[in-house]
C-alpha cells in the first residue's frame, strides 16, 4: 500500500480476513487502502465494519476523522477527534490532541492549535510519557515558528533535542535538530543555521538510516533559497524529496513540508510551471499532508497567484477562493488572508 500497489495491497488484506482474523485493525487498513486512493465512501464503510467488530476501539475516530479531513468535511472531522478526548483510555488522548491541533492548522487557527498541543505537553507530563512529551514540543516548535514567535520556537525544539537525547532516540532528535536549524533560519541567523546542517549531517553520516540525509539537503537548500541561489536550493529540495518514504507510507506525514520549499524555490525562480506542478502536488496528497495543513492550506493561495499571473482568471479564482473557505475563521492579521481576499475581489470586478 505504501509503495501504491494496490492489487496486491487488497490480496494481502483479503487473505488476511479470510484466512486469519476479521477484526477492526484489518478493516482499518482496508479503509487506509480506499482512502489512499480517494474512495472516501468505501473507505469510510470499511470503519463502519470496524466499528462493529470493536465499537469501544478510539482509533475508530481517528480513522473517520481523517477521512472527513480527505473529503473536505471539516466540521465532522472535529467532531470525531473531539471523542478520543472522551475515551477512558489515556493513550488516545494523545492523538486527539495532535489532530485537533493538526485541524486547527489547517484552517489558519494558530492559536488553537497551540492550545492543543500544549495540553498534550501536559498530559505528558502528568503521567511521565517524557518521548511524548518531546515530540509534542516539537509541534509546539513548529506552531511557534510559524506563528513567527522564533525565540519561543527555538526554545521548544531545544527542549526537544535535550529530551531525546536523555532518551537516546537518535532518529528523532535528528529531527529537532533540523528542526532547530529551520528556526534559526528564520531567525536570519545563517551561520547558525549552516552549523547546526553539519552537525546534523554528522549525527546522520555516524547513524544507519542514511535516508535521513533528506533533513540535512532539506535544510541546506533552505539555506540557499534565502541566499537568492535557486538553482542551487532547487537541486539540494530535489535530492530531499528522492529520499522520502513513499508518500502513502502510514507512519509518516511529512512530504508536504519537504515539496513546499521546492515549490517556492521555482516560484521566486520565475519558473510558474513547476512551482504550479509542486503545489498541484501538495493539494493532491492525502496522509503526507495531515500534519501539515498549513502548508497544504496555503498553497492553494499560492497556485491562486501563479494561475493569476499566468491570465487563467478562472483557475486563480477558483484557487482563491478554496484558500479563503479553509481559513475563513484563521487567526485575524494574517497576511494571505487580506491579500487573498483583495485578489480575489480584484479578479472578480474585472
Amino acid at each position: 500500500m505504501a509503495k501504491g500497489v494496490y492489487g496486491k495491497a487488497k490480496e494481502v488484506l483479503e487473505e488476511y480476513i479470510n484466512s486469519v482474523s476479521d477484526n477492526a485493525f484489518a478493516r482499518l487498513y482496508f479503509a487506509r487502502y480506499f482512502a489512499h486512493q480517494k474512495k472516501y465512501d468505501l473507505a469510510l464503510a470499511q470503519v463502519e465494519r470496524a466499528a462493529s467488530l470493536d465499537p469501544d476501539l478510539p482509533w475508530n475516530f481517528m480513522a473517520r476523522g481523517h477521512i472527513y479531513i480527505y473529503k473536505g468535511d471539516l466540521i465532522k472531522a472535529e467532531n470525531e477527534y473531539q471523542k478520543l478526548l472522551e475515551s477512558e483510555e489515556q493513550a488516545a488522548h494523545f492523538p486527539g490532541r495532535k489532530w485537533l491541533g493538526a485541524l486547527y492548522l489547517l484552517q489558519g487557527k494558530f492559536e488553537k492549535s497551540k492550545d492543543q498541543i500544549k495540553k498534550g505537553i501536559e498530559l505528558a507530563k502528568k503521567i511521565d510519557e517524557k518521548r511524548l512529551e518531546a515530540i509534542f514540543c516539537i509541534e509546539l516548535g513548529y506552531r511557534q515558528l510559524k506563528s513567527g514567535n522564533h525565540k519561543e520556537a527555538l526554545k521548544e525544539h531545544d527542549k526537544a533535542w535535550k529530551g531525546f537525547g536523555e532518551l537516546n532516540d537518535l532518529s528523532w532528535q535528528r529531527y529537532a535538530l533540523f528542526a532547530k536549524g529551520l528556526t534559526y533560519l528564520e531567525m536570519k541567523s545563517t551561520n547558525e543555521a549552516q552549523r547546526t546542517a553539519d552537525e546534523l549531517k554528522e549525527m546522520i553520516e555516524a547513524g544507519m538510516n542514511k535516508k535521513e540525509m533528506r533533513y540535512y539537503h532539506n535544510l541546506i537548500g533552505r539555506i540557499e533559497l534565502g541566499r537568492g541561489n535557486y538553482s542551487k536550493a532547487i537541486e539540494c529540495f530535489k535530492k530531499a524529496i528522492s529520499l522520502l518514504p513513499y508518500e502513502n507510507d502510514p507512519d509518516y506525514d511529512d512530504h508536504a513540508s519537504f515539496i513546499e520549499p521546492l515549490a517556492l524555490a521555482h516560484f521566486k525562480a520565475g519558473d510558474l510551471e513547476n512551482a504550479r506542478a509542486a503545489y498541484e502536488r501538495i493539494i493532491s496528497l492525502t496522509s503526507g499532508r495531515l500534519g501539515f495543513g498549513d502548508i497544504y492550506a496555503k498553497s492553494f493561495y499560492m497556485l491562486g497567484k501563479i494561475y493569476e499571473e499566468k491570465a487563467w482568471k478562472g483557475k486563480a479564482i477558483e484557487h482563491y477562493q478554496k484558500f479563503l473557505d479553509l481559513w475563513k475563521e484563521a487567526d485575524h492579521g494574517l497576511h494571505e488572508v487580506e491579500d487573498a481576499r483583495k485578489q480575489l475581489a480584484a479578479l472578480r470586478s474585472q
